[in-house]
């Protein structure tokens, strides 16, 4: 059984300031920076981040505290450490005039087997002379389904726990790591992800062996810091959500303090990689975020060999607050229909070395808030640069956009690198697009049709993340009804067979 521990770490400091007290109340020898040690959700046998309050002498001479301890004693799930001393009392503590104490704190839960969120309490209790104070510690946890390459990680079934070489797995990695191994998490056979608790990630899992992934609607699935999701070659992975049960990949930091907001902090994983020779890859009412790459989708060197169905087929799904790439698809071929990008540090996506795709009914907005961006949100290619200087080229059978948005902060959203010595065929139509006048007189295809060009703001509230249609857009009502036929339905289920709008959602006010 694990315990939901606490380790206080203590120092002294001076300089109290009078804004960051709570209390200061006559007949109390101590105040506080908070009245309750608060930490957010916290997995179980997971280490939570760190907390910490400040305790200030009321007095104007120094005081010692008689004791500093758990409410509970040696029953508590909590245990005190000061100074490198642990116990569940902590006696004779020097405080001094105008000087504080900080203490820190971390908790681990103990997993109860539910899905549901449970309270761990205790107080501190601070004693001097006959007067008494407290603080409340409450902890919120919650059980979880653990899936880690760490071999001594306890949560971690054995059985699933596999190790190959480097250079074996990855062909464009440091010399110094050739030849030596690494730990994953193997799914080598036809496995389902249930909704009933999360599912956290910690290193590698590989779904390999022709396995499939199947991930329930409604589950939650959160990936520790690097932690990436890789879909072999002959494999799968089907993450089938529904609007109302959406299937959603984050990272297992939670919290949110005065410094860091983790719940909107992007770079925090890796990525979902689909190697090449993966197939039947499906996506639906997923939703990625707060990652560095969302979706790697590797093809085939050779064009010829993509399959007649997409390597990846993706509807009605989310990518946002990435801190490289929304999609980053290399000579592969994937469908994509109401699919929201939104605010990737680099590109929204990056289709690269050739590949065949469709996107329809989509939106790429990228107003990213971190740093000024330089790059285009759209970026496509057909070539690349090998290791001795020298061009391969690669086709670009198809990069088809119909009645999407693509829009954001720079001047250019989209950006055509194209080598004459390999096919570029891309098609944009009744789309709403950012670009200058002059560029788009550079690239445009006559035969491209119902195309709107607007620098304005077209979206109801790109800050709180609220892509959908502001009522002055020039997106409604200008999508093709053709295309519309191919996706009757909007992302909220609206139908838009009629005067369809741009992108992934119709206006219905």
């Amino acid at each position: 059984m694990r315990y939901l521990f606490l380790i206080l770490l203590v120092f002294i400091f001076s300089c109290k300031k009078d804004s960051d007290v709570i209390s200061n109340n006559i007949g109390n020898f101590v105040s506080f920076s908070v009245d309750t040690l608060l930490f957010d959700t916290i997995f179980t046998t997971i280490g939570s981040t760190t907390r910490y309050l400040k305790v200030y002498n009321n007095y104007n001479d120094d005081i010692t505290i008689n004791s500093i301890s758990l409410a509970q004693g040696v029953e508590s799930s909590f245990q005190l450490n000061i100074d490198g001393e642990a116990n569940h009392t902590i006696e004779n503590t020097l405080l001094r005039h105008g000087d504080s104490l900080y203490i820190f704190a971390e908790v681990t839960i103990d997993p109860n087997g539910m899905n549901t969120a449970y309270i761990e309490q205790d107080s501190i209790i601070f004693q001097f002379n006959n007067n008494t104070q407290d603080i409340d510690l409450v902890a919120w946890g919650r059980d979880a389904y653990y899936h880690s390459s760490i071999p001594d990680f306890q949560q971690g079934p054995s059985s699933n726990l596999d190790s190959m070489l480097y250079s074996d797995f990855f062909n464009s990695i440091p010399n110094e790591l050739i030849n030596e191994y690494f730990y994953y998490y193997s799914i080598n056979e036809n496995t389902t992800w249930a909704n009933n608790k999360p599912h956290i990630i910690y290193g590698d899992v590989i779904v390999e062996n022709g396995a499939t992934l199947e991930i329930e609607e409604g589950a939650e699935i959160y990936l520790h810091n690097n932690a990436w999701l890789v879909i072999d070659e002959l494999s799968s992975l089907h993450s089938i959500g529904s609007l109302s049960m959406p299937i959603v990949y984050q990272s297992d930091r939670l919290d949110s303090h005065s410094i860091i907001d983790y719940s909107n902090t992007p770079g925090q994983w890796g990525k979902i990689w689909i190697l090449p020779g993966s197939i039947n890859n499906k996506l639906e009412y997923s939703i990625i975020k707060n990652g560095k790459i969302g979706l790697h989708v590797d093809g085939f060197d050779d064009i010829s060999l993509l399959p007649n169905t997409p390597i990846l087929d993706i509807q009605n799904s989310i990518i946002y607050n990435m801190s490289e790439i929304g999609i980053l698809g290399q000579g592969t071929k994937i469908r994509a229909k109401n699919l929201l990008i939104a605010n990737c540090g680099v590109h929204l996506l990056g289709l690269n070395i050739g590949g065949d795709y469709d996107f329809k009914h989509c939106t790429f907005a990228n107003f990213w808030p971190f740093s000024s961006r330089q790059t285009p949100s759209i970026f496509l290619n057909n070539y690349y640069e090998d290791i001795n200087g020298n061009i391969i080229n690669r086709d670009l059978i198809q990069a088809s956009f119909g009645n999407c948005v693509i829009h954001g902060s720079n001047e250019n959203e989209i950006f055509f690198d194209q080598s004459q010595d390999a096919l570029f065929d891309y098609k944009i139509n009744h789309s709403l697009l950012k670009l200058t006048q002059n560029y788009w007189q550079d690239w445009n295809n006559e035969l491209f049709e119902g195309n709107v060009l607007s620098e304005d703001i077209n979206f109801v509230d790109y800050e709180i993340f609220d892509f959908e249609l502001d009522s002055n857009s020039l997106a409604i009502d200008a999508g093709s009804e053709t295309i519309a036929q191919e996706v009757p339905f909007d992302f909220n289920g609206h139908n838009r067979t009629t005067n369809p709008d741009m992108g992934c959602f119709e206006k219905t006010e």
